[in-house]
């Protein structure tokens, strides 16, 4: 819908800059893809498609790059229980996206879901760490690309030459000029349509499976029961810590939401989507995670290529079953680069379409790809790659995730209690919400930081009795298509869990997306505010008042 053609343009504009505008919501029954005909996507995807996306984004990522940080680094062989709590919130996550993809099935995943159900600041907020989430999910599985590519040469006995391995500037900074290789490889199949690129991934998805399964089968041969001890070798703390750093690898199933303007059925489609590859990723994860612990000692895991790796060290010579391992993961990076990259552009498109970014990436070709925000993506996401290290990528993305997982639960709270003209009745559940997010954080840093534990039982029952107080409201606005169980407390448990994990990432994650966010919200207050399409309805509405 077009709100300027719609009305007089002699009506005078209203003034954006007040507290209204950054809490107005996006209309539940606002255009939805399809109905814009000059910025429509082709919906052709099947949900064989949507389950191959969501696996080819979320496997290759998890096993491949996130695996071996977090058994080294963080939980040890106890990282089976980081892959399962992690699980366990995100499936409550999946519920709410659910839910919300199957009332709202347009291409803005959380961005949209936000932006109808918290306010357009709050929307904003949402998508525009879903664009950081998104790109530097790309260059991490490109780092992890580059990784494996190094695995060959070792295989051979040789050692990799610099160009490949990387330029260490400083703990920071770790110039590799061979990651973007794959961005732009990835870029270029997806300037050719979604169909194309549908086929594509599909075929090394199957090629992902198969690799995983090879793994798994093989390494159990192999294992070494000696080595689960200790299971926890950095304790519960440690556990909680690699939840935090393998919800990189639960990106995917999000990424499905973003295709919602290409699926053929999407209100059936999605949900099924997005369980379902929550449900074969988790599996596959808890089978690598058992493997690999087993074969090899923790602190013996390789932290860039762990899969190969535990073939040819640990008193194995097992070459040919490390090249092939190897040669897989390129392939399965490959799908995880395509699906990070396809996401992006689809949240630029809902927000241009919004207003609240710029027009530019309205464009499409003639296949109907946002080819500008596509092109914009792979060339930004080849900048980090060449730059940042695969540890300083992976504990950003997943800040960002975690965040967009806690923004719909709160949203998919709040919509039950509003009414059809916006209105809600008794006190406003996304305050009393924001009041559990507080406990919520407060009571993550005293897990983090081991405070007396009569004071953490003291936060969790405030936090029991906030839930209880949003459990009493009466719901009047239940969705007719799928509906998350047990609203409103599974979401509300999942605002707790995810910001749990957040207070557990470490300290320079926040600063950095502290940065990143004042940038964006530089962007919402200087452009995105003033060219919100809901100005012109503002205007209108003014205008009939007086």
């Amino acid at each position: 819908m077009n709100y300027s053609s719609k009305y007089s343009p002699l009506v005078k504009k209203r003034n954006p800059y007040n507290l209204n505008s950054i809490i107005r919501k996006y209309p539940l029954n606002g255009p939805k893809d399809g109905e814009d005909s000059e910025a429509s996507l082709n919906k052709c995807l099947s949900i064989i498609d949507i389950i191959s996306y969501g696996i080819g984004s979320t496997v290759g990522a998890g096993v491949f790059v996130s695996i071996g940080i977090a058994i080294a680094t963080k939980a040890g062989p106890g990282t089976l229980l980081s892959f399962l709590f992690s699980a366990i919130a995100c499936l409550i996550s999946a519920f709410c996206y659910s839910e919300f993809s199957a009332r709202i099935p347009v291409s803005g995943s959380a961005y949209t879901f936000a932006y109808v159900s918290l306010g357009e600041f709050m929307g904003w907020f949402v998508g525009w760490n879903l664009t950081l989430e998104y790109a530097i999910s790309a260059s991490a599985v490109a780092r992890g690309w580059v990784g494996y590519f190094q695995v060959i040469f070792k295989i051979f006995g040789k050692e990799a030459p610099q160009w490949i391995s990387g330029y260490s500037i400083n703990e920071w900074i770790n110039i590799n000029p061979v990651a973007p290789v794959i961005i732009v490889i990835c870029t270029i199949i997806l300037v050719f349509g979604i169909k194309d690129s549908a086929r594509f991934n599909m075929a090394i998805t199957a090629i992902n499976l198969l690799t995983i399964t090879f793994f798994i089968i093989l390494g159990s041969i192999h294992v070494d029961r000696s080595n689960w001890t200790p299971f926890l070798p950095f304790g519960m703390t440690g556990v909680f810590s690699g939840c935090s750093v393998v919800f990189f690898s639960y990106v995917g199933f999000d990424s499905v939401t973003t295709l919602a303007g290409e699926v053929k059925n999407p209100k059936r489609d999605l949900p099924i989507g997005i369980v379902g590859t929550l449900v074969i990723a988790t599996t596959l994860y808890i089978g690598v995670t058992l493997v690999l612990s087993g074969m090899v000692n923790y602190l013996d895991v390789s932290q860039g290529s762990p899969l190969s790796d535990a073939f040819i060290g640990n008193g194995l010579d097992m070459k040919w079953a490390a090249m092939i391992i190897a040669c897989g993961t390129l392939t399965s990076l490959t799908a995880s680069t395509l699906c990070s990259l396809l996401g992006q552009p689809r949240i630029y498109l809902q927000m241009a379409k919004d207003g609240l970014f710029f027009e530019k990436f309205t464009s499409m070709n003639k296949k109907q790809v946002p080819v500008f925000g596509t092109v914009f993506t792979g060339v930004f996401a080849s900048i980090l790659a060449i730059v940042l290290d695969l540890d300083n990528l992976t504990n950003m993305i997943s800040i960002g995730t975690l965040l967009a997982f806690t923004a719909v639960c709160a949203g998919v709270v709040v919509m039950r209690f509003r009414r059809e003209d916006g209105g809600e009745d008794g006190f406003p559940s996304a305050f009393i919400l924001l009041i559990l997010f507080v406990f919520a954080c407060v009571f993550g840093i005293s897990s983090k930081l081991g405070w007396n534990m009569w004071i953490q039982i003291a936060l969790g029952a405030c936090q029991a009795v906030i839930i209880g107080l949003v459990w009493l409201k009466k719901q009047i606005n239940i969705p007719t298509s799928f509906r998350c169980p047990f609203n409103p407390i599974l979401p509300c448990l999942g605002i707790v869990v995810n910001t749990f994990f957040i207070m557990h990432l470490d300290t320079p994650s926040f600063y950095r997306v502290a940065a990143w966010t004042a940038l964006g919200s530089s962007i919402y207050f200087i452009y995105g505010i003033r060219h919100s399409k809901l100005n012109q309805l503002d205007t209108v509405e003014d205008s009939i008042n007086h």
